[in-house]
């Protein structure tokens, strides 16, 4: 996780300036290679490396497929359609990951790794030869003027500031909010935030990381708090069950996931119902506080549950992971193609990136805050008091990020993406 956060702005400037159809398969083909090689790996800490480099470059994939999808698809509805198709994709793979790792783990994991190579690598290279060519939105600039545009000071400090983010919050949990682990990394990213935003205004219009004039995009603050939630609820839901599932049921990691798969089932229902549906996420103002309901109703059932024993699943879990997938997933595939939409053509890559961002942050800080919570309970995952309270807390969170959403968010304040690009 920390090297995607520190990485994916980055990432999506790379697709804006240059071909996105060759940095989504450089991405794709080095997936195949480092899942290979890590397969065979016995030694730690070169797992732990080569885990990280093979983050980097699927984070590659991410901004440029986005970026690919605004260029060939520019109708605002038809765009609106594609790109909660790939909303779809992504968090049915978070669901089907848990089924394959848990399937995988009755051999070995290397298998795991392997089946990816073997699922992967074909396509790759049938992906560097098949993949339409989409020209970068500054194609037009020489490769000397694309490397002074890649910001690089500006992506060193917000990688720094990140990653001092994410592991002071998922420290604290493990160390003690009042700890140094937490305190210094949240002081010295948050000086590192406002020096990098002091900077990103120094410089010349079209050189930064960020569009100078972001905080003035239309909506952008609604669309922001909203998309902080979402990833919030699913964290909390999906890896707090699985493990209780697993701790306190007995569950082995298999029985877990098979579990948690009406999460998977609902997503890809919802996913296809925004293609008949499109008004779902072309018209957020009032389906979005209607989905953060759904998300308040999911967490509810979570927290009544009990845990899911016996026929309480079916009760309780089952309905919860139903419920409040369906709102989830219209949360997340709104708050994506609104959040990409909001930025201008040029920026596309890094608008999918910024949206990436705000979602991780918001599951970073929804899981820290379950993980501090064990403390309401015996201080263990075994008593389900810690885990109701968790979402209690996740519940409240995203109806409150819902209401916000409806009294602040103006849709006719959203533009029409048309016209030539402009570079970047």
């Amino acid at each position: 996780m920390l090297t995607r956060m520190g990485t994916v702005l980055f990432a999506g400037r790379l697709a804006d300036l240059y071909a996105p159809n060759r940095v989504y398969t450089i991405g794709f083909i080095g997936i195949a290679v480092f899942y290979l090689i890590i397969s065979f790996m016995n030694d730690e800490y070169a797992f732990f490396v080569l885990r990280a480099i093979s983050a980097l470059l699927a984070v590659l994939t991410i901004p440029s497929s986005i970026n690919m999808i605004i260029q060939m698809y520019p109708e605002p509805t038809e765009q609106g359609q594609k790109l909660a198709l790939f909303g779809m994709a992504g968090a049915l793979a978070n669901t089907l990951a848990l089924v394959l790792a848990g399937v995988f783990l009755l051999a070995s994991w290397r298998w795991y790794f392997r089946f990816i190579t073997i699922l992967v690598g074909p396509f790759a290279a049938l992906a560097w030869w098949l993949m339409p060519k989409v020209d970068a939105v500054a194609e037009e600039l020489s490769g000397s003027e694309k490397w002074k545009r890649m910001d690089l000071g500006g992506v060193s400090m917000l990688t720094a500031a990140l990653i001092l983010f994410i592991l002071g919050f998922t420290q604290a949990p493990i160390k003690g909010w009042g700890s140094a682990i937490f305190i210094a990394p949240m002081v010295i990213s948050v000086v590192l935030l406002a020096v990098f935003l002091v900077f990103e205004q120094k410089m010349p219009r079209g050189y930064t990381l960020l569009p100078h004039d972001i905080w003035q995009f239309p909506n952008i603050f609604p669309l922001i708090l909203q998309a902080s939630a979402v990833f919030m609820w699913f964290a909390c839901a999906q890896l707090r069950i699985a493990t209780y599932f697993q701790s306190a049921l007995g569950n082995s990691a298999i029985l877990s996931a098979v579990k948690l798969l009406p999460m998977g089932i609902t997503a890809l229902i919802v996913g296809m119902s925004t293609q008949a549906i499109p008004k779902l996420i072309t018209r957020p103002r009032y389906v979005q506080p209607v989905a953060s309901a759904l998300c308040f109703c999911g967490s509810m059932l979570f927290a009544y549950s009990g845990g899911g024993h016996g026929n309480d699943y079916w009760k309780y879990m089952f309905t919860g992971q139903v419920i409040g997938t369906a709102g989830g997933m219209i949360v997340f595939i709104g708050m994506n193609t609104s959040i990409i939409q909001a930025f201008p053509l040029e920026f596309a890559g890094v608008g999918g990136s910024f949206a990436n961002i705000i979602f991780q942050v918001g599951g970073v800080f929804g899981i820290s805050i379950q993980a501090g919570l064990l403390s309401t309970g015996d201080g263990t995952i075994n008593d389900w008091v810690a885990s109701r309270n968790s979402y209690f807390f996740t519940g409240a969170y995203i109806l409150f990020t819902g209401i916000v959403f409806v009294l602040w968010y103006r849709q006719e304040k959203m533009p029409v993406l048309t016209g030539p690009v402009a570079a970047a």
